[in-house]
């Protein structure tokens, strides 16, 4: 799948996989075909590709196996040591540059969190400053908002999975009341650490919730989602079933006081898990 032309317009960047693992990045040569891999992560297919909008050169690839984090393909560049900058002033936090003008004097930055709908900012790289222009949802305080967690367990046939578990603030972590949450699709679409409304309502209710990327679920390569075809009402819900049984096990939640709800197939999944 082509991303860009780099700045010589000679090679193209491309995102690839050879036997159905996750999506690796690639540079290809337009004049002799040849290849080179320049990042790669086991888990997962980069969520996002950076290019410079103005040189049209690569210098970042993000991923997002549990909590974000990004590979520097090229540490020479500018936006690289800018990126890297912004990283460390929100600390704890996404950061995307959302928007740049050509001469790269002025970028709008976006910085977000499992308790942070999004706060926009405006860098003047002659000032080196970073001035606030608005939040995408003002009435949140951040800090009154429940974490989310990144978790791993194994399913029912060996096949290892992830999720997301959202944890009411100031609740102790035991026998906790649930709500499980499937996604939609259930292919080419998985849930991510970002905030999510309807979980923030319930943790805010004193409930637990449950995100899980069943197998099926995109952006793990094409044999984690091939994996999921006709398995619709078998091994997915079982997938989800192992999910709350792993939390059961550790006892942080109640098996006793969970539900399931959702829209799409998460609607589908919530009937099946029922039945």
């Amino acid at each position: 799948f082509p991303i860009s032309f780099d700045q010589s317009g000679e090679l193209v960047y491309a995102l690839g996989s050879k036997e159905g693992e996750p999506e690796a990045l690639y540079q290809l040569s337009l004049k002799n075909g040849e290849y080179k891999l320049l990042s790669q992560d086991d888990q997962v297919s980069p969520s996002r590709v950076w290019i410079d909008p103005a040189s049209k050169e690569l210098f970042a690839v993000e991923y997002e196996p549990g909590y974000p984090n990004y590979q520097f393909v090229d540490n020479a560049s500018p936006l690289t040591k800018r990126l890297k900058g912004f990283i460390n002033a929100f600390s704890g936090q996404q950061v995307h540059l959302v928007s740049s003008t050509y001469d790269g004097k002025f970028n709008v930055v976006l910085a977000t969190s499992d308790k942070n709908p999004g706060d926009y900012y405006l860098y003047n790289k002659k000032k080196n400053k970073l001035a606030y222009l608005f939040s995408a949802k003002s009435w949140i305080e951040p800090n009154d908002m429940a974490e989310v967690r990144p978790i791993e367990f194994t399913a029912r046939d060996g096949l290892q999975l992830t999720g997301y578990l959202t944890m009411p603030k100031g609740a102790k972590e035991k026998n906790l009341p649930l709500v499980v949450m499937p996604h939609g699709g259930p292919h080419d679409i998985r849930d991510w650490w970002r905030f999510n409304s309807e979980a923030q309502l319930l943790a805010n209710r004193g409930i637990a919730v449950l995100q899980v990327n069943f197998r099926g679920s995109g952006g793990f390569g094409d044999a984690f989602e091939n994996s999921g075809y006709k398995k619709w009402g078998s091994l997915i819900q079982t997938d989800i079933l192992d999910g709350v049984n792993h939390l059961v096990e550790q006892q942080i939640v109640d098996k006793n006081n969970m539900c399931i709800m959702g829209a799409s197939f998460g609607g589908y999944s919530a009937l099946q898990s029922s039945i």
